[in-house]
């Protein structure tokens, strides 16, 4: 029963509004459109020039920027390395033996076969 009135009340209220009845009923002061305050669009195209400019960056032509950049930072790490070392760094290190070469592993060192347990204390006579 409520949701009927509810519902009623709803549709007589659109329908008061879509008959416009503004100049018999009076809701309250109306809002005159005023200009919105700042710069517009158009005064900034008229002061700075005309807006016909592209704005968009060359995404090709940084990206080569970029690279170009990398390799000079690249080259001039490499000429600082080359000068720390003049001999190419360090003396190369002796290859490591494979799985297949002839050479004994390291032997361990001798160990007794059995281990020998600590022997009591001695302790003096009552």
């Amino acid at each position: 029963m409520v949701g009927a009135c509810f519902g009623l009340g709803y549709g007589v209220s659109q329908r008061l509004f879509n008959l416009q009845v503004g100049e018999l009923v009076h809701f309250g002061r109306n809002f005159d459109v005023q200009p919105f305050s700042g710069t517009s669009l158009e005064n900034l195209r008229l002061r700075f020039g005309s807006g016909s400019e592209s704005i968009g960056a060359d995404l090709e032509s940084l990206d080569q920027q970029r690279l170009q950049a990398e390799e000079a930072a690249k080259a001039t790490a490499e000429a600082k390395e080359a000068a720390m070392f003049p001999d190419g760094g360090l003396a190369p290190l002796e290859p490591a033996p494979g799985p297949g070469t002839d050479q004994e592993p390291p032997s361990a060192p001798d160990l007794p076969a059995t281990p020998t347990a600590p022997s009591a204390p001695s302790l003096p006579a009552p």
